[in-house]
């Protein structure tokens, strides 16, 4: 199956079968998700193409699960996938916790001993007739 850029349907970020409450990230309008609208623009080189968009005029924000997400937290659509937030921030801590000293090399962490990092262009930089613009 070939892609096509304006078919509605096969487009992975329309809106669910089911209609749920939605959030624009971009306004922070809250509306029905059954309102969130399909147009079709031009693209700059002139081709058409389709994009799911928030209903709110003036605002740019497209794609349920992109820029539109559902309000509930524990939101699962008819796959029964989506994700899970449990209120809880992640305790990022921990994997640094279990973390030693023998688990870093200092050398890595030192700059080169000569050169900038810059492969072949020198110590002070590229020239002039270096750059290709």
């Amino acid at each position: 199956m070939s892609y096509d850029p304006l078919d509605s349907q096969a487009d992975p970020f329309k809106p669910p079968e089911t209609p749920v409450e939605v959030s624009c990230l971009h306004c922070g309008r809250e509306y029905e998700s059954y309102l969130i609208e399909w147009r079709v623009e031009t693209s700059a080189d002139g081709s058409l193409h389709g994009f799911w968009c928030c209903p709110t005029p003036g605002c740019d924000g497209r794609g349920f699960g992109f820029d539109i997400l559902p309000t509930d937290p524990n939101y699962q659509d008819e796959r029964g996938g989506w994700f899970h937030d449990d209120g809880e921030e992640e305790d990022d801590q921990s994997d640094w916790d279990e973390l030693d000293e023998s688990d870093f090399d200092p050398d890595d962490l030192q700059p080169p001993e000569s050169g900038n990092g810059h492969g072949d262009i020198g110590k002070t930089g590229p020239s002039d007739e270096d750059i290709p613009f």
